[in-house]
């Protein structure tokens, strides 16, 4: 196992005592190695009750996706040093086996912190201004931060169509994007949920395109942005009079408040599969004239 000798200082959160005593319960001293490198649902209410954590052990499914909220920086604040000491991070289990929620996953020799920074904004991209004097004021007054009203907001102002034209590579010619539409925003599935869905017909055929919003303390979890897209697709394919018609694929996009009245648009190559390692295609940062309330 590698020696890493830099930790982040901390204060542990209920959830590292439990991640902890997990891994102990499946790790070998003598070889270094895990009996089950897959925690389940089960795993998790049974470690929050050995262990007496403050935590609730009524919907272990969310356990993963709480810690990864904050990014790569929440993940370091809140994982346990001795599982990191002996060479463990961890990653997205989710649809790997039934009712896997994450997985403790081997680090690279030397590495000196167990979650690297993920996606970054570029501070350096010029913003496009796009207009907000279409939303009525009454709409306005009752903006409030969270991903629904993100979500409604980038809709009502076009953001999405408005990224595909101005900065995607599918609308440089000779490529071209036809039409982009709002679907839906909300959408539950197994495993999963689509912040906001919107068809997109181009010269390559007709996609869907599965958009994850995050607000300005969260942070895009790659893992979860490709399971929702993959779910998404599925879910319209199965759908019982659907009228989409044939979807070439689904892709993935990813719309995140940066500052005040500012939107990062992060387009993603398509999912064949809910474990497809996402790659950036294409990004925008959109400022959006005059300020809209809950866009902080």
């Amino acid at each position: 196992m590698p020696r890493l000798n830099r930790y982040p200082s901390f204060v542990p959160s209920a959830k590292t005592q439990v991640i902890e005593w997990m891994f102990d319960q499946r790790y070998n001293p003598s070889t270094g190695k895990l009996s089950n490198a897959i925690v389940t649902m089960d795993d998790i209410s049974d470690g929050i009750v050995a262990t007496g954590a403050r935590l609730s052990s009524s919907n272990p499914a969310n356990f993963w996706k709480d810690l990864t909220r904050s990014g790569t920086a929440g993940l370091n604040r809140n994982w346990p040093r001795a599982v990191f000491n002996r060479g463990y991070a961890g990653a997205d289990a989710i649809g790997q086996i039934d009712r896997a929620v994450f997985k403790f996953l081997g680090v690279t020799a030397g590495q000196t912190e167990p979650f690297l920074e993920g996606l970054i904004v570029d501070e350096q991209l010029p913003a496009i201004s796009l207009q907000s004097l279409s939303m009525p004021q009454s709409m306005k007054a009752l903006g409030r931060p969270g991903e629904n009203w993100h979500a409604q907001v980038a809709d009502r102002l076009n953001v999405v169509s408005s990224f595909f034209a101005l900065c995607s590579p599918r609308n440089i010619p000779p490529r071209n994007v036809y039409e982009v539409n709002f679907l839906q925003t909300g959408i539950k599935m197994r495993g999963g949920e689509t912040d906001a869905a919107f068809s997109l017909s181009a010269d390559d055929g007709n996609w869907l395109v599965s958009a994850e919003v995050k607000g300005r303390t969260e942070q895009f979890h790659l893992p979860q942005i490709a399971r929702a897209a993959h779910n998404l697709v599925a879910v319209a394919k199965s759908t019982k009079g659907s009228t989409l018609g044939d979807l070439t694929g689904v892709i993935p996009l990813g719309i995140k408040v940066v500052g005040p009245s500012k939107l990062w648009v992060v387009e993603f190559t398509p999912v064949e599969s809910a474990d497809t390692p996402l790659a950036k295609v294409a990004e925008g940062i959109f400022k959006l004239v005059p300020h809209v309330p809950g866009i902080e």
